[in-house]
């Protein structure tokens, strides 16, 4: 039986000042979700894992269940913004929405 638990990743780039600030940020949200699993995923570290696809802008919130990618958005680095997205695919209220790419996460862990 395939991991059901949703996977919750920030892709971001060392580089990117914005990223590095936000990391706390996304760290106190993991506290919040015990039952998710949080991945930081650097997209130059990890390009190998990440395919064809190139963040438009950064940071960028991915949510996967599964195989099944829910969630890929850039987001401001506002915990409560990033809580609520989490919360509602958390409850499995919010549709999937149609991802940019095909975009497997699983190999970022």
């Amino acid at each position: 039986m395939a991991d059901e638990t949703l996977l919750v990743a920030c892709l971001c780039a060392q580089w990117c000042h914005i990223c590095r600030d936000w990391r706390a940020g996304f760290d106190a949200l993991a506290a919040r979700f015990l039952d998710a699993r949080f991945v930081w995923v650097d997209v130059e570290d990890q390009a190998a894992q990440l395919g064809d696809f190139e963040p438009d802008d950064f940071p960028v919130l991915a949510l996967q269940r599964g195989a099944r990618l829910l969630y890929c958005a850039t987001l401001p680095q506002q915990a409560a913004t990033w809580q609520r997205v989490i919360d509602a695919y958390a409850r499995g209220d919010a549709a999937p929405c149609a991802p940019p790419t095909t975009l497997d996460l699983r190999d970022c862990v």
